[in-house]
C-alpha cells in the first residue's frame, strides 16, 4: 500500500540543529525507508529560528516516525488550516483618547506594529504617510518591502515600511478547485486592510459607511509605522503562519497581531500527529 505524504510541524530541541537533522536523513536515507510501497522523498518546506525551534516538511508516515526516533526530537503535528478573526476596536482593551496610555504614546510614534494577515491594499488612504517622518525611528528594524506580483516596492512609503508574502504550505496542498495562489503581499480578501486600518489606520478624512456615519477615520495607532505579513489566501496553513511569525521576529518586530479565529487555535506542546 502507497504511503500518502502531509505536511508536519516538527520541533526539536536547540536552534539550528532541526534543519542538520533534516539534512542528514536527506543524505542517509533515514527518513526515506518506505516498507510497504515506493521509497517518498521528503521536502522541506520552511525552518524557523525565531518563534520556534523546527520545521514544516512534507513527510510520509515512515519518514515521521524515523524522524521521532531522534533524541532531539519533541513532538510533530499535522498543517491545519487556519480562519481568520477580527477583534473589537480601542473599547476592547479599554482605552481613551483623552488620558492614560494611549495619547501619552502619541498614538503609537515611534513604534512598529506587524499584522500576518491576508496582505494589505497600500493604495487605501489609510496607509498614507501624510506628515510621518522618512527616517524610521527604530534601528532594530531589518525588514524590505517585498510584495511580489501587482505590489511594487513603491507602493511602500513611510508608512508601510515592509510587506512579505508566505505560501509555500498553502501550495503543497492545493488541488484544482482552490483559486490561484498569486505570490503577492496583496490583500485580495480584505480582511488584513481592514484589521491593518484599524490597528495603525492614518486620519482619513470624510469616511463613511455605505453614505451612514461620516466622520474622520483612524486606527488605534494612526502615527505607528506598519510591517505586513501575507499568510492567508482563500485558507491559510499554520506552516504559513509560523514562518510569517518567524519572520516578523527576524525583522526586529517584538509585537504583531495575527488574527486567528479562536476556535482553530492550538496548543502545539499537546497536539500531535
Amino acid at each position: 500500500m502507497k504511503e500518502i505524504a502531509k505536511i508536519a510541524l516538527l520541533l526539536f530541541h536547540f536552534k539550528i540543529l532541526h534543519t542538520c537533522i533534516f539534512i542528514s536523513c536527506l543524505k542517509t536515507h533515514t527518513c526515506t525507508q518506505n516498507q510497504n510501497g515506493p521509497s517518498l522523498s521528503p521536502s522541506l518546506v520552511y525552518t524557523y529560528d525565531n518563534a520556534l525551534d523546527g520545521f514544516s516538511a512534507y513527510l510520509s508516515p515512515s519518514e515521521l516516525k524515523a524522524l521521532e526516533k531522534l533524541p532531539e526530537f519533541i513532538l510533530a503535528c499535522k498543517d491545519a488550516i487556519l480562519v481568520l478573526d477580527t477583534t473589537h476596536t480601542p473599547e476592547f482593551i479599554f482605552l481613551n483618547n483623552s488620558f492614560g496610555l494611549w495619547p501619552s504614546s502619541n498614538f503609537g510614534q515611534n513604534t512598529i506594529i506587524g499584522i500576518v494577515d491576508s496582505g494589505i491594499w497600500p493604495e487605501n488612504l489609510s496607509f498614507q504617510d501624510h506628515g510621518m517622518p522618512k527616517e524610521v525611528p527604530i534601528s532594530k528594524w531589518n525588514g524590505s518591502c517585498a510584495g511580489g506580483e501587482d505590489f511594487n516596492s513603491s507602493f511602500c512609503n513611510s508608512k508601510l515600511i515592509g510587506v512579505r508574502y508566505f505560501n509555500e504550505g498553502l501550495k503543497r496542498v492545493r488541488n484544482e478547485t482552490m483559486p490561484k495562489i498569486v505570490d503577492s503581499a496583496r490583500d485580495i480578501l480584505g480582511h488584513g486592510t481592514q484589521v491593518s486600518s484599524i490597528a495603525a489606520g492614518k486620519y482619513v478624512e470624510e469616511a463613511f459607511y455605505f453614505g451612514y456615519a461620516e466622520g474622520v477615520g483612524k486606527g488605534v495607532a494612526p502615527q505607528a509605522r506598519l510591517a505586513v505579513y501575507n499568510a492567508f489566501w482563500t485558507e491559510g496553513r499554520d506552516s504559513d503562519l509560523l514562518s510569517a511569525m518567524n519572520q516578523a521576529i527576524a525583522d526586529g518586530l517584538m509585537y504583531f497581531l495575527s488574527p486567528r479565529n479562536q476556535d482553530h487555535q492550538r496548543n502545539y506542546l499537546k497536539t500531535r500527529v
